[in-house]
């Protein structure tokens, strides 16, 4: 029994010092050009940080990748009927030898739909239509302004800051915390918890308002107030 001990220790020790001595960093970065109607990430664990692009007509993408083993992320994209659609996965059959973060510049006025297991998903300055999901990660949405913002998560966080009144806005999830601040307006405002607590500050809810604001959560609290 000893030896096995000291047979297993051993081992241990020359994975963890493999690992370490295979472990690499490759950030790649690319474009592409071209008026886009929508920018479709589906990006397994990874996380994601979308952000408004230059005055052009172009999608810019950086990730970086981090592998052990050899062992790094596989991706792909395809271009079709103007749509761009990104798709990224670690390897599954070995737990823990790669981690993925994107950037994502998209220009105004593109529809941008991110979808994600575990990873957060970040939205900066966009200005246009998006649609969020992630199965346990966060959102963090700041300085969003256009006319639609869908976000959704089973149990993470939610948190959004507009930078001007959305015309339709939607938080939900499962379990996490919903918060959204926006500006001063009148809103058709939908704000419910099963189990948590609601919260409205410095909002003018009213029936047949231009703007529409719903958050909801089954057990996490939900806020919805006025910008300062």
């Amino acid at each position: 029994m000893a030896l096995s001990a000291v047979l297993v220790l051993g081992s241990a020790i020359t994975l963890v010092t493999w690992a370490f001595a295979t472990r690499k960093e490759r950030v790649t970065s690319y474009s592409v050009q071209g008026a886009l109607t929508s920018v479709d990430l589906d990006m397994g664990d990874a996380d994601v940080t979308v952000a408004r692009g230059r005055d052009d007509a172009t999608v810019r993408i950086q990730y970086t990748d981090h592998s052990t083993f050899g062992h790094g992320a596989t991706t792909s994209r395809t271009l079709v009927n103007r749509s761009l659609r990104v798709r990224s996965r670690c390897p599954t059959s070995v737990p823990d030898s790669c981690s993925v973060s994107y950037r994502v510049e998209v220009p105004d006025n593109v529809l941008v739909d991110v979808m994600t297991g575990g990873g957060r998903i970040s939205l900066r300055g966009y200005r246009g239509r998006a649609v969020l999901a992630t199965r346990s990660g966060a959102i963090d949405v700041e300085g969003f302004c256009g006319f639609l913002l869908q976000a959704s998560t089973q149990s993470g966080d939610l948190d959004t800051s507009t930078a001007c009144a959305p015309e339709r806005l939607t938080m939900r999830s499962s379990s996490g915390s919903v918060h959204a601040v926006v500006p001063a307006g009148r809103y058709q405002l939908d704000a419910e918890s099963a189990s948590g607590k609601r919260v409205v500050r410095g909002i003018a809810a009213v029936s047949e308002a231009p703007y529409a604001i719903q958050a909801f959560s089954s057990s996490g609290d939900v806020v919805v107030e006025r910008r300062p």
